[in-house]
């Protein structure tokens, strides 16, 4: 019997159980079962890269003994840009070395902030650490025996270029992981900056980039719709490619369309199909109230896209098994005390 596939993408493992980017996390999703783990990368003052979502420290999650330096990721954002951004500077990731940034703890959910009303079943464990990306491959690669794929996001901001390192060196450090631990044809490489994928594309031909767009972003390439427009295209316009996200991504070299699931059309899937690009959808709880979608998730499921990106890939799994999709393999090898090191 044949099985119809939608793959399933892990976001930040099972960000709905386990605290998101950890190895922890990434073991729950390969128990429950994805065909690609996804993570976000930064990089460290001692130029080691490490898997986390934001560019500084973030309160919603990540503190010392319980104990976190605001109140809220949101909050701290108002009270930096009210400062002129003059406070971020201690809190870069950029400005803190892989030792120090181990002391930090991301298995206790901040309870002031609204970060932690999305994820009532992420479990609370203490010591919890921000695992490297090395690290992560390891783990991945040892427990799937190198079955399962990898979305790597690499996270930078635009219009604040020296909050990372220069985006040429960034792209440089990821294609030397990837070359190094063979996973050129097992990742897909993802950005909101298309800029850093047009590097990784001139490096080599062959890595897989998946360019990102959210609802707010839509307007980027329109100037009566967004100010900052053409930053994050490096300046290439959406109106001189026939106003189709699709084709834009196209020419420009990508092999992946992800929009937020939200925005996309079954116009713009269908376009991206009949230019043989894959599209993967994902969800921002903090836009959309809900960390799972089942009405949504349905009619994507519906529409036949390649790919869904989600913090609940147990559930997830649940409504592709109940519709005939053949789900993921689950994992549960165990790497014992080795596995453990990492948490």
């Amino acid at each position: 019997m044949s099985y119809k596939i939608i793959e399933v993408y892990g976001h930040r493992g099972a960000r709905a159980y386990a605290p998101e980017n950890s190895i922890l996390s990434y073991e729950t999703a390969l128990k429950f079962g994805v065909n690609y783990v996804d993570m976000d990368i930064v990089i460290t003052k001692d130029e080691e890269i490490v898997v986390y979502h934001d560019l500084w420290i973030n309160p919603d999650f990540t503190g010392m003994g319980g104990k976190f330096y605001f109140t809220s990721n949101k909050r701290f954002i108002e009270q930096m840009e009210a400062s002129k951004n003059s406070l971020i500077a201690p809190y870069l990731v950029k400005n803190i070395t892989l030792k120090e940034l181990k002391q930090y703890d991301i298995g206790i959910l901040n309870p002031d902030s609204p970060y932690h009303t999305y994820f009532p079943n992420q479990c609370q464990l203490a010591d919890i650490k921000i695992p490297t990306l090395q690290e992560t491959i390891d783990y991945v690669d040892y427990v799937s025996n190198k079955k399962v794929g990898y979305q790597i996001e690499i996270k930078n901001d635009p219009f604040h270029p020296n909050w990372t390192i220069p985006i040429k060196e960034i792209a440089y450090k990821i294609y030397t992981i990837l070359k190094k631990n063979n996973l050129i044809k097992r990742v897909e490489v993802q950005a909101f900056d298309w800029n850093i994928l047009y590097e990784l594309q001139r490096l080599d031909h062959d890595i897989k980039t998946a360019y990102l767009i959210s609802y707010h972003e839509l307007g980027l390439n329109n100037p009566n719709s967004f100010k900052n427009y053409g930053v994050l295209s490096g300046g290439k316009m959406l109106k001189n490619y026939g106003y189709s996200l699709p084709q834009m991504i196209k020419k420009l070299g990508g092999s992946c369309y992800e929009p937020e699931d939200i925005i996309l059309t079954k116009k713009d899937l269908d376009e991206a199909h009949e230019l043989d690009l894959k599209v993967v959808t994902w969800t921002w709880p903090e836009h959309s109230g809900k960390i799972f979608d089942s009405l949504l998730i349905d009619k994507l499921v519906s529409w036949g896209v390649d790919g869904i990106t989600t913090d609940d890939p147990a559930r997830l799994n649940s409504i592709l098994t109940a519709r005939g999709y053949q789900t993921p393999v689950s994992y549960t090898r165990s790497m014992g005390e080795t596995g453990r090191n990492y948490l």
